[in-house]
C-alpha cells in the first residue's frame, strides 16, 4: 500500500505515532523517576527568553506548513 505524502490516512499515522511515543515517554518517566519527563524539559527550554522566541517562531512555522501550505 502506497501512501501519497499529503494522505490524510498517512498523516493520522504519523499523529498517532507521536502521541505514542510522547505518551510513552511520560509513562516511562513516572516508573523511573530519574528520567526528565516532557515537563521537566519544557520547563528547562522555558527558562531563557531565547528558547521561548525560537519555539514561538518553530511553532509559528510548523502551523504555517501544516495548515496553509497543506491546504487543511
Amino acid at each position: 500500500m502506497n501512501l501519497a505524502p499529503d494522505s490524510p490516512t498517512l498523516i493520522l499515522v504519523i499523529w498517532a505515532l507521536a502521541f505514542v511515543v510522547l505518551a510513552l515517554w511520560q509513562l516511562i518517566c513516572l516508573l523511573h523517576p530519574r528520567l526528565p519527563s516532557l515537563t521537566v524539559v519544557v520547563d528547562v527550554l522555558f527558562q531563557w527568553r531565547i528558547t521561548r522566541w525560537l519555539l514561538l517562531a518553530g511553532w509559528f512555522w510548523w502551523g504555517w506548513h501544516v495548515w496553509v501550505r497543506g491546504g487543511w
